[in-house]
């Protein structure tokens, strides 16, 4: 259903009713509503190569009942501050929730900047290559940022 080289994580297991995936569409909003989402986190920028314009999904989310967020980020930048807000959104989110990106890869990204400071950096880290997400590229940024 979902984007070619598009990543299933679910991190229900993790202490957040959250599932991570590639780029959707507006006709696969409705099979998500069917599924139970209740809330779309889009964290993909509009701009880039592929991706289906932000308001397109907004439209196809109200439409369904659900609430769509847009928190566009590049893996490249990707910080605490950014986490933090990402945290904020799921914890006050209707869930479950499903966030997207290209590929569910930089949604799980600020899932562990967003979960590092109370779960501890090993432990995202862990959490997140448990549901098939390694990332430990990021230990250092997160590491460091939380000194």
């Amino acid at each position: 259903m979902f984007a070619r080289g598009s990543v299933l994580l679910n991190f229900r297991n993790h202490g957040d009713d959250l599932t991570c995936v590639g780029q959707i569409t507006a006709d696969q909003v409705s099979i998500l509503a069917a599924q139970g989402f209740r809330t779309i986190v889009c964290n993909r920028p509009d701009g880039e190569a592929g991706a289906v314009a932000s308001v397109t999904i907004a439209a196809a989310a109200r439409e369904h009942g659900l609430v769509f967020v847009h928190q566009p980020v590049l893996f490249s930048t990707l910080n605490l501050a950014d986490g933090a807000r990402f945290a904020k959104v799921l914890d006050e989110a209707d869930k479950p929730v499903l966030a997207y990106c290209r590929t569910g890869r930089r949604s799980a990204a600020l899932w562990v900047m967003g979960r590092a400071p109370t779960l501890g950096v090993d432990a995202a880290l862990a959490a997140s290559k448990a549901v098939g997400c390694d990332l430990e590229e990021l230990r250092t940024r997160v590491a460091s940022a939380l000194d």
